[in-house]
Order: C-alpha cells, then structure tokens, then sequence
C-alpha cells in the first residue's frame, strides 16, 4: 500500500511537472495527448501541422515557432482551452481566421511572418492581451485590433507605417502599451 501511494505521489508530481513547462512534439508522443498542456513544436520545419497534434485537447500553450506554416487548418478551433500561441517565423501572408475562434487565447505572437492585414474578426479574442506582430509587412490594420477590450501589449515593431497612422493608433490604444519603431514620414 505504501509503495502504490509513493508511486502515485511520484507519478502525479510528474505529470504537474510536465505539464508546467512545455514538452517537446517527439516527447509528447509518448504521453496521453488529454494530459498534455503545453507542446513545443518549434523549428520542426512544418509546412503542414500533422493530424496528430489534434489530439492533445487539453493545451493552454502551443509552440508552432520557427516552422514553414503558410495556413493553419479549421481544426485549430479544436484547441478550446489555449491561452498562448507562438506562430512566429513562419511563412503565414495571411492571419489564420480560425484563430478568431480561440476565445481563451491572451497571448498571440505572429513576428516574423508575410502578414499584410489584420481581420476585423480579431475582434472576437476578448481575452487577448499581448499581440506580437514584429517584422510583419502589414498594411492594414483593420477595425478589430482596436477593438480588443484587454489587449495590454501590441509589439509592431519593424513594420512600417507613416506619422499620421502612428498618432491615430496611439490615440485608439490609450490603455495598451504600443512597441512602436519611429514612423516614416514618406508614408504620410
């Protein structure tokens, strides 16, 4: 009998464990995929998520990073629990609508992609609160972002935009903290 408590007691202070930092995709495998919480799948070198990842239900953070994603499939909205998502460095042009569908998600990091515009369906991710789209060629922000009732840190960093646009957005975020490279006044 004590054996059986210790080797529970050890087993679920593993499973904390393992679920308080993230395990890695090759690792993950040999877990039950409904215990998981968090999965590292960076630098893997993905064009496609594999039908697999959809079996860990459970994750609050995903870490697609450093892949070659250009889309994310309809079944990402499976991810109901997800509070934090890492797509940068990857090849996405377009932001992944399914993402709108995320209602959980607070921390969405898209640096380092081709993104060109941000959906008005943003709007939708009540809960965000830091929104890293650093590098990105975006050329219009759309009605959503400023929308977002609790986004607290928006990083556009490396993407250009002109004076007049940088005063506006300001002005429209005033209870988020804007990371914001000096605006170019040949775009005004």
């Amino acid at each position: 009998m004590l054996r059986q408590l210790c080797l529970l007691f050890l087993f679920s202070n593993f499973t904390l464990l393992a679920n308080a930092q993230a395990i890695k995709w090759q690792d993950a495998q040999q877990l039950d995929p409904k215990t998981v919480t968090s999965l590292d799948c960076s630098g893997l070198k993905w064009d496609t998520l594999p039908v697999k990842i959809f079996e860990f239900v459970a994750l609050q953070s995903l870490d697609l990073s450093k892949n070659k994603l250009t889309f994310l499939p309809e079944e990402m909205k499976i991810f109901t629990q997800l509070q934090d998502l890492k797509l940068g460095k990857n090849k996405l042009d377009h932001f992944p609508l399914v993402l709108c569908q995320l209602q959980l998600l607070r921390d969405l990091s898209l640096e380092r992609n081709a993104l060109r515009m941000l959906p008005d369906q943003i709007s939708a991710l009540s809960q965000l609160q830091y929104l890293d789209l650093y590098g990105n060629a975006i050329e219009h922000f759309g009605e959503g972002v400023f929308l977002l009732p609790n986004l607290r840190l928006l990083n556009i960093e490396g993407v250009m935009y002109g004076t007049v646009f940088a005063k506006q957005l300001l002005g429209r975020l005033p209870n988020t903290k804007v990371l914001i490279d000096p605006p170019c006044k040949c775009l005004d």
